[in-house]
C-alpha cells in the first residue's frame, strides 16, 4: 500500500469532506494511477480541472494526459474542480510533465478549458 496526500480545491472540495478547500490522506495499491486515485475519491475526469503532482503541472480541463501517470508513496496531488481555477499568472513557465507537454502540442497552448469544438461534436 501507498498513501497520498491529496487536496481538492473549488466544488470537488466535497468529496474530501470540505467546502471549498479539503485535504485528506489517500491509502492506495502499489503501481496506483491518477486514474485510479480520481476512482476511488468518487471524482469524474470531467469534473478535475488542473491537477499537480509534487507540484509538477500533470493535466489541465478536458485533457486526460495524467490518467495513467503513477503515484508513490508520499505524493502530494493537488486537484482544482473546472469551476476552481489555477491563476493564470503562475501559468508561464511552470513546470510540466512529458504526457502534458505532448497533450499540449497537440491540442494548443495554456487554456481554461480544453475539450471538442461544437463542429467536432456533430
Amino acid at each position: 500500500m501507498i498513501t497520498v496526500d491529496v487536496t481538492l480545491y473549488g466544488d470537488i472540495a466535497h468529496f474530501a469532506g470540505g467546502s471549498h478547500v479539503a485535504s485528506q490522506d489517500v491509502n492506495l495499491t502499489e503501481k496506483a494511477t491518477v486514474g485510479d486515485l480520481l476512482q476511488k475519491l468518487g471524482i469524474s475526469p470531467d469534473d478535475r480541472g488542473y491537477l499537480f503532482i509534487n507540484a509538477v503541472l500533470h493535466d489541465a480541463p478536458g485533457l486526460y494526459a495524467s490518467k495513467d501517470a503513477a503515484l508513490d508513496d508520499g505524493d502530494h496531488i493537488g486537484i482544482f474542480s473546472t469551476t476552481h481555477m489555477w491563476p493564470y499568472q503562475y501559468r508561464d513557465g511552470i513546470h510540466m510533465s512529458d504526457q502534458l507537454q505532448k497533450a499540449m502540442k497537440k491540442h494548443g497552448s495554456m487554456q481554461n478549458v480544453y475539450g471538442r469544438t461544437d463542429k467536432e461534436r456533430r
